[in-house]
């Protein structure tokens, strides 16, 4: 099961993706911004996402902009929060943004000059929350098809399906700490159920699409970086998970039983 691990790490990084995302906001769900958390708070949550004053600020002016709306942001920022499993959390936030009429190139080029000028000096050092959150904005379109991937029958978004699949047969939580740790390399005994798993897991019809979708994502950005130093690649880590869950893994169609979620009637 050596190979697993490329597939899981890609899966719950992408869990990880949007906890890193969360991070800078430095407001609490449902907090009045007058009723900032407490230093130490701060402090920590400054140090994990690695962001400069000006550029913890311009992410959190996110929240009241159009773009915090249409990505329902605030639902976002609630997976950093969760204590326990982030897939319930999470499949709030895709369910939220998913059905949300898509953000208007304005709200995007806005939100995007708003990142681009208050994370300069973190965008030129690579910090990683800050490539997240720009690249995001950037290249939201691929991004929402990744995010958005659902199965046909019962609409289950594939993403919080599979890694809910993930947490079912190694009886962990994937929790922040779990995705931090091996966002950084540190593998936990929870890390290590996680890869162990059986393939059957996820090497279906949604882990086909998280695959694809991701790849096309990270190759997107990696093409058009939009003035960022983005040296990610997905090709290796697609051929990796081929060999474990078979050759159509690397195509980029979508599975016939997956589709891309289409907004809800406003």
């Amino acid at each position: 099961m050596a190979f697993s691990h490329q597939l899981i790490s890609l899966l719950v990084c992408l869990a990880g993706y949007q906890t890193v995302i969360a991070h800078p906001w430095n407001v609490g769900v449902g907090q009045p911004q007058e009723d900032q958390p407490r230093v130490g708070f701060r402090d920590s949550l400054a140090k994990k996402s690695k962001l400069s004053a000006s550029c913890q600020l311009a992410a959190a002016g996110l929240l009241a902009s159009e773009f915090g709306t249409c990505a329902n942001i605030l639902e976002l920022v609630s997976i950093f929060d969760a204590k326990e499993s982030l897939i319930s959390p999470m499949n709030s936030w895709i369910t939220g943004a998913c059905s949300a009429t898509p953000c208007k190139q304005e709200g995007l080029a806005a939100a995007s000059h708003m990142i681009r000028t208050g994370c300069e000096s973190d965008l030129k050092e690579g910090s990683i929350a800050a490539v997240a959150i720009y690249s995001v904005i950037t290249h939201y379109n691929a991004t929402r098809e990744m995010f958005c991937t659902q199965y046909k029958e019962n609409l289950n978004y594939c993403l919080p399906s599979v890694l809910g699949n993930v947490e079912d047969q190694s009886g962990e939580n994937i929790t922040t700490d779990e995705v931090m740790s091996l966002i950084a390399g540190k593998f936990t005994v929870a890390d290590q159920s996680f890869i162990s798993v059986p393939k059957e897991t996820y090497c279906n019809a949604c882990g086909q699409a998280i695959v694809s979708r991701s790849a096309m994502m990270i190759d997107a950005i990696r093409q058009d970086p939009v003035g960022i130093e983005f040296n990610y690649t997905a090709g290796h880590t697609v051929h990796r998970i081929s060999d474990i869950c078979g050759a159509s893994f690397e195509n980029q169609e979508l599975p016939d039983t997956v589709q891309v979620a289409l907004p809800q009637p406003q």
